[in-house]
């Protein structure tokens, strides 16, 4: 049972062409010109539907009000660039993480997962302690991370559990646990899950019945955001740079669409945003994989920005603002806006007779295999390099364990 209206495809055109200014959309905004957009708001909103165009030149910039700031997570394993970007959370990935893997930074926090893990346990198989030390070194480096920003760490775990319900539930559980005894409040700490069918079984099991905070990751249409919101989780992100490449292949010839609002990837995104903010949903959703400004650009009221260190170097003394479309007439006849409003809520999509994935159209389900498994696979190999950094120190740690000092040395007889 496909959500009506969840396809990418053209709407019946209306005879009014709709309309897109030049100042929608998700820009990069200075701290200068903040100041000067709250100083304007303050004393000439309730006067002046716009500035003049001599006003406008004069701060940078040309608003379409009313418009937001835009919580940014820092895409990135690196403490200190998180530190001095001053961004509002973090989002812990299989790929930041390895790619700092050989750090010392990184080795600091295995180090020392492991150092409590063999006090913890002392005795038990190298599987034993891998599988310990990465949970323990995943709380370690999350811990540190919340010193480094104001809002919450989202870390995650083990994702080659993807396929199993049960797993993913008791690894979640375990992780929180640690949280939970070193006193950090719940909010600051949302568990990744990937949004496959287990996935979004698993998210609903740890919202309703434990109270943990989840981010379903990867997902790609508005039937999958649908399942993945009924599912109850905290947060949803989106792959731009992925879905946009999909669509430009999709019919086996890649087709180089413009970046614009009517790219079938850009409404696909928009269509997500708009179907939370219509039915004033508690969930939010942050866009992840961001190629280059161009594409955030194009979208109107996102609730977060993942942005990785590029672009973070990019925006130094910056932070993001989103400006509302909602203003104009000819918003509510864009594509984005009306597959959103056909969209049925609540939906019914975990009761579905044959699993989450058979209720999506066609091309939702080759858009999310191509998005989600190929992530997946991606992120086995990422894993894999986090725990070989790992399973060195266990074994270093096994064979000090394992020296025994009055003999230190083989005797020949």
């Amino acid at each position: 049972m496909p959500v009506p209206g969840a396809t990418t495809d053209e709407y019946v055109h209306h005879p009014r062409k709709p309309q897109r200014t030049k100042y929608q959309g998700t820009y990069p905004i200075s701290k200068e010109d903040k100041v000067k957009l709250d100083l304007w708001m303050s004393t000439h909103y309730k006067t002046l539907p716009e500035p003049s165009s001599n006003e406008a030149k004069e701060m940078g910039v040309v608003p379409s009000f009313p418009y937001k700031d835009v919580p940014i997570y820092g895409d990135t394993a690196d403490i200190m660039a998180l530190y001095f970007r001053g961004v509002w959370g973090c989002l812990l990935t299989p790929k930041n993480v390895s790619d700092l893997a050989n750090t010392i930074g990184i080795r600091y926090h295995v180090w020392v997962a492991t150092k409590k893990v063999f006090e913890k346990f002392p005795q038990g198989s190298e599987a034993f302690y891998v599988r310990r030390v990465l949970r323990q070194f995943l709380f370690e480096l999350g811990l540190a991370m919340l010193g480094s920003v104001k809002g919450p760490v989202v870390i995650f775990i083990d994702s080659r559990f993807h396929d199993s319900k049960a797993a993913m539930v008791d690894e979640a559980r375990a992780l929180i646990d640690l949280f939970d005894r070193a006193d950090v409040r719940r909010w600051r700490v949302v568990i990744t899950l990937p949004a496959t069918e287990d996935g979004i079984r698993a998210a609903h099991e740890l919202t309703n019945k434990y109270s943990i905070g989840i981010h379903l990751s990867m997902v790609t249409s508005l039937a999958h955001a649908c399942a993945c919101i009924e599912a109850g989780a905290t947060m949803l992100s989106m792959n731009v740079a992925p879905i946009m490449t999909w669509f430009d292949k999709k019919d086996g010839d890649k087709v180089k669409y413009p970046i614009a609002p009517g790219h079938p990837g850009i409404k696909t995104i928009q269509s997500c945003i708009n179907y939370i903010r219509q039915n004033s949903l508690n969930t939010s959703l942050l866009v992840t994989d961001i190629r280059d400004w161009d594409e955030l650009k194009q979208l109107d009221w996102v609730d977060a920005a993942a942005l990785n260190q590029t672009l973070l170097g990019q925006i130094s003394v910056h932070g993001l603002t989103t400006w509302s479309p909602e203003i104009m007439e000819d918003y509510k006849f864009s594509p984005a806006y009306r597959c959103a409003r056909e969209a049925k809520y609540p939906s019914a999509f975990l009761n579905h007779e044959r699993g989450i994935g058979m209720a999506l159209s066609a091309e939702d389900r080759s858009l999310m295999s191509s998005v989600v498994y190929i992530r997946l696979g991606q992120n086995k190999v990422f894993m894999g390099k986090i725990e070989d950094v790992i399973r060195n120190e266990v074994d270093d740690r096994l064979c000090v364990n394992a020296f025994d000092p009055y003999h230190p040395y083989p005797i020949w007889s």
